[in-house]
């Protein structure tokens, strides 16, 4: 296969989204594992395997602390501010906050470790080419969620804040993109 072409990370795009849309099929027959988030590890792993896709281009690394840090609690003290605002409180966490956690994981390694790299490299560095790719991904795994067009927009621009943190712009390290996500996931689910 061709360095340039993205038949292949628009093809595992399309088994992610497929994963996602059979979900909840896949486990009333008895399936006992979440078929998203196994596809999420399992795609990147195999890539990694059969060496057509670096470990080390996940962006599992230190990068820049301070940085990484500011773009972890920005995002969700922007949300935790909003909902303040807005005369919401806090919930404690509950075990639907340990299945966000490991949700955003997963997400944040399919979508920012793996298919922004991927699409980064075959698109020459162009770190923007890359975050609008993999978030629209990003964005119509949600909206198959049924999340509605405005909020399906929105998760996508989340999730190139997502993508920026995990760059050189931000962190420099898929951990900083995976913390804010978590974060988030926890302040949005838990503030009602």
């Amino acid at each position: 296969m061709k360095q340039n072409s993205v038949l292949l990370p628009i093809l595992l795009s399309a088994i992610v989204i497929i994963a996602y849309a059979l979900r909840r099929t896949l486990q009333a027959s008895g399936l006992p594992i979440d078929p998203y988030y196994t596809v999420l590890f399992l795609l990147p792993t195999l890539l990694i395997f059969f060496r057509k896709f670096a470990f080390a281009d996940l962006g599992f690394r230190v990068g820049k602390p301070l940085m990484g840090i500011f773009f972890v609690f920005l995002l969700p003290g922007i949300l935790f501010f909003r909902w303040t605002l807005m005369g919401r409180s806090i919930m404690p966490f509950n075990t639907l906050s340990v299945m966000l956690l490991i949700g955003s994981f997963a997400e944040e390694f399919f979508f920012r470790g793996y298919l922004q790299e991927d699409f980064k490299k075959r698109f020459n560095g162009n770190i923007w080419i890359s975050l609008i790719l993999s978030n629209i991904v990003f964005a119509l795994v949600h909206l198959i969620k049924g999340y509605s067009l405005p909020a399906t927009a929105m998760t996508g621009l989340i999730g190139v804040y997502f993508g920026i943190t995990k760059d050189k712009q931000g962190g420099n390290s898929l951990f900083y993109s995976i913390a804010a996500h978590g974060l988030y996931n926890l302040m949005a689910t838990s503030m009602f």
